[in-house]
């Protein structure tokens, strides 16, 4: 017994891919019926690989990789649905500059909801979770 049941949610994130111990942490999840989170960070720089491999006059700060911000997010989200069968990722970026850009918005979301649903709370009493990443 992980006590796992006793969490309100869980944010599984990565840079890269999840391991096999955090596929066994997702089914010990669904087993307790908590939610949980999968968050692939830091998607700008992929993106801006992207940008770079393609060649292309474009730019992640003024929008105009707009397509290649698109594909980019798809490849990444196809990956793990096709790979593990997780149809919901979250990508998002550790920069303050692209917080509202991407699924931080989305994601953060989706958490009030489930603690919300998890438990009894006023909409006063939840915290906008970007707050967390104000260091």
């Amino acid at each position: 017994d992980m006590g796992i049941r006793h969490f309100d949610l869980v944010v599984l994130m990565t840079a890269s891919r999840f391991t096999e111990a955090e596929f066994m942490l997702m089914e010990e999840l669904r087993r307790w019926k908590v939610p949980y989170f999968l968050v692939r960070s830091k998607i700008d720089f992929d993106i801006e690989a992207e940008i770079e491999d393609s060649e292309e006059d474009v730019n992640l700060n003024d929008g105009s990789a707009a397509h290649l911000e698109a594909q980019t997010i798809k490849i990444v989200k196809d990956f793990f649905s096709a790979q593990h069968g997780q149809d919901k990722i979250y990508c998002i970026s550790s920069r303050a500059k692209f917080r509202n850009r991407f699924d931080f918005l989305d994601l953060e979301r989706a958490m009030q909801r489930a603690i919300k649903d998890q438990r009894v709370v006023e909409d006063s009493e939840l915290f906008s979770f970007s707050s967390l990443f104000e260091l």
